[in-house]
């Protein structure tokens, strides 16, 4: 390896020294900041936030530090249809409530996976690959709508953020160990010559445990709600013990499945015009 010599940098020193822009952008940017120091006048006289398609004005939503983009740009898509459809003001679906159960889907689809590949060693690809990270936050449009279909929704008032949902490092570093743990006892069973029956009952005791993590952590979420507003004309609108699934039903009421997520990956071996799926990934 070539070291730098100091002549070298004494030369960059002298070059720097001598244009004049390079000062005055060094002024710029050590006392504004990087960003703002680019940042054209011009460019705001350009680009007036002015569109002929606008959606609904109402507050931004914000997932903070967590990986749930995903979520959101999905229950946004239903929100804005329930502004609109039913007159609402400040509303919001609940993204906790979709975040624990993909949380508890891919804490099962973990620990099947784990048995699937339990004839192959630790250091094998696809169980290091499992073990690496056996869950994190993102996802994609399939494992969302599955999330919808068997879950359901439900408004932002009746299962709001916790601290949990809103900041989800410490829950998926435990949540990583617990599964990592439960990987090793399934594995042991498998080895050991258990049979699938006592496999299975051993995996749903796993996620009993795992159940109740993600309720203390997140809050339990409901089976069952009441669903009150009042709509723009002030007009008081209520419906009694509705549950997750009737209500994404009856408000959201899209055909999700008629969907697909489109994806522009130009290599050898991904020919337009077909479907594709990424191994160990899902929920």
């Amino acid at each position: 390896m070539n070291a730098i010599q100091e002549s070298f940098t004494d030369k960059l020193f002298a070059n720097y020294e001598a244009n004049v822009k390079y000062q005055a952008i060094e002024n710029a940017a050590s006392h504004n900041g990087i960003f703002a120091a680019l940042e054209r006048r011009q460019s705001h006289v350009d680009n007036a936030p002015v569109f002929s398609l606008d959606l609904t004005k109402d507050k931004v939503t914000n997932q903070k530090a967590s990986g749930r983009c995903w979520m959101f740009a999905a229950l946004n898509t239903f929100r804005h249809k329930l502004i609109s459809q039913y007159k609402l003001e400040n509303f919001e679906l609940s993204q906790a409530h979709t975040f624990f159960w993909d949380k508890y889907e891919k804490s099962n689809w973990f620990l099947e996976q784990v048995i699937a590949t339990a004839d192959q060693e630790l250091t094998s690809r696809k169980v290091s690959f499992l073990l690496q990270t056996p869950q994190q936050d993102g996802g994609q449009w399939d494992m969302v709508v599955a999330l919808f279909e068997k879950y359901g929704v439900v408004p932002k008032s009746v299962y709001p953020e916790s601290v949990s949902s809103s900041n989800s490092r410490e829950l998926n570093a435990i949540l990583n160990k617990l599964l990592r743990q439960d990987a090793q006892i399934l594995r042991d069973l498998l080895a050991s010559g258990a049979d699938q029956a006592t496999v299975q009952a051993k995996k749903e005791d796993l996620l009993q445990e795992i159940f109740n993590f993600l309720a203390m952590s997140l809050g339990l979420p409901p089976r069952k709600f009441d669903f009150a507003y009042r709509d723009k004309d002030d007009n008081y609108q209520s419906e009694k013990g509705i549950t997750p699934q009737e209500f994404y039903k009856k408000y959201v009421n899209l055909p999700l499945e008629d969907y697909v997520s489109v994806i522009n990956a130009p290599t050898a071996d991904k020919p337009y015009g077909k479907s594709y799926t990424v191994e160990m990934l899902g929920n």
